[in-house]
């Protein structure tokens, strides 16, 4: 099995992602729009690396803001 064969687990795009397996698991069902696209056809989720890849790539040019009120500085 070659690289390009492969599909990534939670824990393999744990490590790519720098999250812990858990909290994979747990974003797969509660926000999943949080996570690359999945390999749909599986009933266990599974990503494909290149695809994991390009999200990544794309949704770090996004824009992130600090959330919450800002603080009022005396």
């Amino acid at each position: 099995m070659t690289e390009e064969d492969h599909l990534w687990t939670p824990r393999e795009l744990a490590k790519f992602l720098g999250y812990s397996e858990s909290t994979i698991c747990r974003m797969v069902s509660q926000c999943p729009e949080k996570l690359p696209p999945r390999v749909a056809a599986l009933a266990r989720p599974r990503w494909l690396p290149e695809v994991a890849r390009e999200w990544a790539r794309v949704s770090s040019d996004l824009p992130t803001g600090r959330g919450g009120r800002p603080r009022i500085i005396r």
